[in-house]
C-alpha cells in the first residue's frame, strides 16, 4: 500500500514516475541498484530542467560541474541535504527528497542517482586548473573524447611515440575525492599524475589502479571492475582512441589528445534509463570544458573535438526532445558556431531482435481499441519497465490503459488507468498514478504523465519476479496482457502508439540478475525469428533505435557483418510506418553511417584491448561500430577533412527500400580496426 503524501512531500510534484517508484520504500526502492537501495541519500545528482541558475540554502549545498557555457537549458547539478543523516535511514525517503527539492524553488527536476558522502570533496572551484595539470606536450590536431565504465586510463595503447600517456585528463566520477578539486565529486586524474603512477608501479597496473583510487572494493559504484580480463571501456577507449596491436588499426598520432570520463557503475547495473542523465551529460560538459581549457592554453581557437559514447537505452521519446537529448543538441549545436569539426557518436542499439518495441496504427485498432502481451521472465531480479508513448501533440479524451495479469493469478492485480490528469495532484506535469497491488502490498505502479507538459506517456513498472530478495513479495510470471482503449476519441489517420520495453539484460562484470521481457503479438501469428521480418506486425524491430540517440546533431552507428556486409541482427533501427497506400516510410532518426559491428559469422564482434596492458578481448554490438567510426572520424579531422571522408555512399542515385535505409543509413564506415591476427591471450567478451 502507498501511503498518500501531501503536496510538498510528493517527489513527483518535481520529476516522473520513474523516481516515485525507485526512491519510494513502498514501491521499487528495495528492488533498486545497490546506490539507492542501501540509503540514505545525502548526496545525490539532478537535471533542472529549464533557464536559470540554482542557488543552495541553509541545509542545502548544490554543485554544477564544469560548463561550457554558462546557462543552459538543461543545468546538472549534485546537492548535498545535510538535513540528512547518514547514520539514519529516513522512513519515507522519497518525502525527504521531495521536501529538498521544494526548498529549492525551482519549477522542474529530475532527480538522478546517489553519490557516496567520500566522493564529495571537501571544497570545490568549478573554475580552477585541475591539480598538477599540464597542457599536451604538442599541440593536439584532434581531442577524443570517451564516456564509458572500467577505462584503463593506465593502458599502454594511451602511450605516445616517447612513452608517456596522451590521456591528458580523466574524470574518475565515482572514485574517492580529494580534499580540493576542480569537479564537483569524484577524483580527476591528470597525464602528470598517469605517467607518475607508471613510473612509480611499473607494469603493476593493479597495483597502480588501487594507489589512484580506480580499484575501490568499499565503493560499489567503483569496486573490482578494473581487476576483470575486460571492460567495457576498455574496449570501447581501445577502438576508439587506443594505439595496440589487439586493435589492429593504422596509429593515431601523438597528437591526438584523449579526454576521458568513467561513469559510475550504476550506469551499466541499471539499464531503465532512470538515474544517469546528470552523470551523462556533465561528462558531455566536462570534456567540453576541458577541450576548451586545452586550446586556451595553446592560445588558439576550439580544437576539432569527436566524442564516443558507447550507451543508451531502449524506451524513452524517440523523437529528440527528452531533456538530455535536448541539452546535448544545443552544445553541439553552439560548439559547431565555433569549431565546425564537433561530434558526438553514439550506437544505435542492440535490440533489433529482441522483440522490445510495437507500433499500433489506425489499421491496428479494431474499434478503437488494441491488446498485446508483455512477457515476464522467472527469476528475473530486477525491476521491469514498459512505456506507451501516445502521438506527439494529442491530448486523449476518454482513453484508459487495462493491465491484466497471467492467467491464474489473483483478480485484484487488474488495474485500469484513465490518460488524463488527476486534479488533486497539483503542480509538475499533468498526471496520475495507480498502485498494483496483492494482498495489500505493492508489485507495481501504472502512471500516466504529460511529459515534459507536451506529449501523455503511460508507463508500467513491475518489481522483480524472483522471491528471494527479502522484501516479502514478487510478480507474477508470465503473459501480461495490455489493452489500449481509445473509446470515443480515435487514432487520426497517420497518428501511432508507440511500445517500448526497458533493457533488463545482465552486464557481465556486474551480475544484476536482470531478465529481459518482450512484448507478444496478440493478433498475429508469432512470426519466424529472422533479421529482416518480410511484414510490419506491430511488435517490430524497426524503431528500436537508441533511446537517447535520436538528438538530431548525433552522429548514430549502426553495425553490420564485415563478411557479408548486412546490417548485423541486433543492430538497431529507425522506426517506420506505412503510408496511405501502403508503402514504408522512414521516420526522421536514421542513422548516420553503418560500421562493422562483427567481422563474420565465426568471427563476431570486433577485437581490442582487455584492461591491462597486453590482454586483448572481442566485444560484439554497435558499442564498437561507434568506436570506429570515432576513430575514422578523427582521423579525418586530423587531415583536415569533413567527418564523412572516407565513408562509401552506398545508395548513390536511387532510393532505397526503407526497411534497408533503416538499419543502414546511408553511409558505410571502412573498416579500419581487427586487420591484426588473433593474438594470444584474446578472450570472447560479450558488449551491451
Amino acid at each position: 500500500m502507498f501511503p498518500h503524501r501531501h503536496d510538498d512531500e510528493r517527489i513527483d510534484k518535481y520529476t516522473g514516475p520513474y523516481e516515485r517508484w525507485i526512491f519510494s520504500e513502498d514501491l521499487g526502492r528495495p528492488f533498486a541498484f545497490p546506490a539507492i537501495r542501501k540509503g540514505p541519500s545525502s548526496h545525490i545528482t539532478a537535471l533542472m530542467e529549464g533557464e536559470g541558475m540554482l542557488a543552495g540554502t541553509d541545509d542545502v549545498e548544490l554543485r554544477i560541474p564544469p560548463l561550457w557555457k554558462e546557462n543552459p537549458d538543461v543545468t546538472p547539478f549534485a546537492m548535498w541535504n545535510k538535513s540528512v543523516d547518514p547514520d539514519t535511514d529516513p522512513v519515507h525517503e522519497d518525502v525527504e527528497l521531495a521536501r529538498c527539492l521544494h526548498a529549492l524553488n525551482g519549477t522542474r527536476y529530475r532527480l538522478n542517482m546517489p553519490i557516496d558522502p567520500v566522493t564529495w570533496p571537501t571544497s570545490y572551484d568549478a573554475t580552477a586548473t585541475p591539480e598538477g595539470w599540464q597542457k599536451p606536450k604538442v599541440k593536439p590536431r584532434v581531442i577524443i573524447g570517451v564516456i564509458d565504465d572500467g577505462i584503463p586510463f593506465l593502458h599502454r595503447a594511451f602511450r605516445d611515440a616517447a612513452g608517456d600517456t596522451r590521456i591528458n585528463l580523466c574524470w574518475l566520477q565515482a572514485a574517492r575525492a580529494d580534499t580540493t578539486a576542480a569537479v564537483p565529486f569524484g577524483c580527476e586524474i591528470t597525464s602528470t599524475q598517469i605517467d607518475q603512477l607508471r613510473a612509480q608501479y611499473g607494469d603493476q597496473e593493479v597495483r597502480a589502479y588501487k594507489a589512484a583510487h580506480a580499484i575501490d572494493a568499499d565503493l560499489p559504484e567503483v569496486d573490482t571492475v578494473l581487476m576483470h580480463h575486460a571492460t567495457h571501456g576498455a574496449h570501447i577507449a581501445g577502438i576508439a582512441a587506443g594505439n595496440d596491436p589487439f586493435v589492429g588499426a593504422t596509429d593515431l598520432p601523438d597528437d591526438a589528445a584523449v579526454i576521458a570520463v568513467q561513469l559510475p557503475n550504476t550506469i551499466a547495473w541499471d539499464t531503465s534509463g532512470f538515474g544517469k542523465e546528470m552523470m551523462m551529460l556533465s561528462a558531455i560538459e566536462y570534456i567540453f570544458n576541458r577541450a576548451r581549457m586545452i586550446a586556451q592554453a595553446y592560445n588558439c581557437p576550439e580544437i576539432p573535438l569527436v566524442i564516443n559514447f558507447s550507451y543508451g537505452w531502449s524506451a524513452n521519446r524517440h523523437d529528440g526532445q527528452s531533456s538530455f537529448e535536448r541539452a546535448v543538441d544545443a552544445l553541439i549545436t553552439d560548439r559547431r558556431k565555433e569549431q565546425p569539426c564537433t561530434e558526438l557518436v553514439m550506437p544505435t542499439g542492440n535490440n533489433f531482435a529482441n522483440d522490445m518495441h510495437a507500433r499500433f496504427a489506425t489499421d491496428d485498432l479494431g474499434d478503437g481499441a488494441v491488446s498485446f502481451g508483455w512477457q515476464l521472465k522467472p527469476d528475473d531480479r530486477t525491476s521491469s519497465y514498459l512505456e506507451i508513448w501516445l502521438p506527439p501533440e494529442r491530448d486523449p479524451q476518454g482513453w484508459t490503459i487495462t493491465v491484466t495479469p497471467p492467467a491464474g493469478s489473483p483478480p485484484e492485480l487488474q488495474q485500469t488507468i484513465s490518460v488524463k490528469a488527476n486534479p488533486l495532484l497539483k503542480d509538475g506535469d499533468p498526471r496520475r498514478f495507480v498502485e498494483i497491488e496483492i494482498g495489500g502490498k505493492n508489485i507495481g505502479q501504472l502512471s500516466a504523465d504529460k511529459h515534459l507538459g507536451n506529449r501523455w506517456r503511460v508507463m508500467l513498472a513491475m518489481i522483480p519476479t524472483a522471491g528471494n530478495l527479502g522484501a516479502g513479495r514478487r510478480t507474477p510470471v508470465g503473459l501480461w496482457t495490455i489493452h489500449i482503449d481509445t473509446g470515443p476519441d480515435p487514432l487520426c489517420e497517420g497518428e501511432h502508439i508507440d511500445v517500448w520495453v526497458q533493457r533488463d539484460d545482465d552486464p557481465t562484470q556486474l551480475g544484476t540478475g536482470g531478465q529481459q521481457s518482450y512484448l507478444v503479438d496478440l493478433s498475429h501469428p508469432t512470426p519466424p525469428r529472422v533479421f529482416e521480418p518480410p511484414t510490419l506486425n506491430p511488435v517490430r524491430g524497426f524503431g528500436c533505435l537508441n533511446g537517447i540517440g535520436t538528438a538530431p546533431s548525433v552522429f548514430r552507428i549502426a553495425g553490420y557483418m564485415e563478411s557479408t556486409l548486412k546490417p548485423s541482427g541486433y543492430s538497431g533501427s529507425a522506426s517506420i510506418k506505412l503510408d496511405t497506400q501502403g508503402g514504408a516510410v522512414v521516420d526522421a532518426n536514421l542513422p548516420a553511417a553503418t560500421a562493422t559491428s562483427d567481422q563474420g559469422w565465426f568471427r563476431p564482434g570486433l577485437p581490442s584491448i582487455g584492461v591491462l596492458s597486453g590482454s586483448g578481448a572481442r566485444i560484439i554490438g554497435t558499442s564498437a561500430a561507434a568506436a570506429t567510426a570515432t576513430r575514422l572520424i578523427a582521423l579525418n579531422f586530423i587531415a583536415g577533412h569533413p567527418a564523412r571522408q572516407g565513408f562509401t555512399e552506398l545508395y548513390p542515385g536511387i532510393t532505397p527500400d526503407a526497411r534497408t535505409l533503416t538499419r543502414t543509413g546511408p553511409y558505410r564506415v571502412p573498416p579500419v580496426c581487427g586487420a591484426a591476427p588473433k593474438q594470444p591471450g584474446e578472450q570472447p567478451f560479450i558488449g551491451v
